[in-house]
């Protein structure tokens, strides 16, 4: 078991957010491995790329290196594909991408720490293990 961030997370600790910056602090006291999915990877990347933001791209690469890769696996896959499907049930569908980065967290028995409400709903319909911040 471990802690996964999400995208919000990473662009709200690049950009000094306070509660964010809080948040890594806790986490960085916590014996728990911290998680960063390559969904998240992904998606923060893009930004960069699209931005052309060379100093953004630096402090997201020293921030990568503080987390363990959580890759978006079969078993990942798998439990998001079961999440989604409930969602779609509920008629409460969410982002591709945040029901993937929930589903690696949920296959993997992480904590997923954010603020984004999609999340946050997702977490409270589904039973995901949600940390705010």
């Amino acid at each position: 078991m471990g802690i996964t961030v999400d995208t919000n997370f990473v662009i709200d600790l690049l950009r000094a957010e306070p509660a964010a910056v809080r948040k890594a602090k806790d986490l960085d006291g916590r014996r728990e491995t911290k998680f960063l999915t390559t969904l998240v990877l992904y998606e923060v990347s893009a930004g960069l790329f699209f931005a052309r933001s060379r100093s953004e791209t630096a402090r997201f690469h020293g921030l990568v290196s503080r987390f363990a890769t959580l890759p978006f696996d079969e078993p990942a896959a798998m439990k998001a594909a079961e999440i989604r499907a409930e969602l779609l049930r509920l008629g409460r569908a969410k982002s591709h991408v945040d029901v993937m980065i929930a589903g690696a967290a949920a296959a993997g028995g992480h904590i997923l720490a954010s603020r984004d409400r999609d999340l946050q709903e997702l977490s409270q319909t589904i039973g995901l293990n949600l940390e705010p911040y």
